[in-house]
């Protein structure tokens, strides 16, 4: 006997959805691995200053600590990081993550990061999403306030399955 696995389905459900309130000089970006992304106007040849929002899919054990951990962990590897500040800040209505940093980039100098973090319980599984944003040094004078803004209008309209069972 066989059976039929779908995506989304009760074993694999779709990924929460996410929205980004953007100024009028953002547009949208395609960006592999992303579910949704987002850059800047900016003249030609310049770095588009970006946001990408990704989500992993992880087991039902997975927790924002683990994620968190890991993400310190990749931070601290890079060659030349400086880091800015790192503190517990809500994300799509969730207990969150944020860490800045910058780093050194042989194209374009100082390139500085912006991440933060969340977990969403999704019935038998836990999505991680990540909202980064990157500038440059330069660019992230002027544009930091912008940054935090876009990211922190994260939303999503995606209620966990957990908090949903027997509803």
């Amino acid at each position: 006997m066989s059976h039929t696995l779908t995506f989304p389905g009760d074993s694999a459900p779709t990924f929460p959805s996410i929205a980004l309130t953007l100024p009028d000089d953002w547009h949208a970006l395609s960006v592999s691995g992303a579910v949704l992304a987002a850059g800047k106007t900016v003249p030609a040849g310049e770095f588009r200053p970006n946001i990408v929002v990704a989500i992993s899919r992880f087991g039902d054990d997975y927790t924002l600590q683990t994620a968190i951990d890991a993400v310190i962990a990749r931070v601290e590897s890079i060659e030349g990081v400086v880091e800015l500040s790192r503190e517990s800040t809500p994300l799509l209505g969730r207990e969150g993550f944020r860490i800045e940093f910058s780093y050194p980039d042989a194209r374009v100098g100082t390139l500085m990061q912006a991440l933060r973090i969340t977990v969403v319980e999704n019935g038998p599984v836990v999505d991680l999403v990540q909202v980064t944003a990157t500038t440059t040094g330069i660019q992230a004078k002027e544009l930091w306030g912008e940054i935090r803004e876009i990211q922190s209008s994260a939303t999503s309209d995606s209620v966990s399955a957990a908090s949903t069972a027997g509803a």
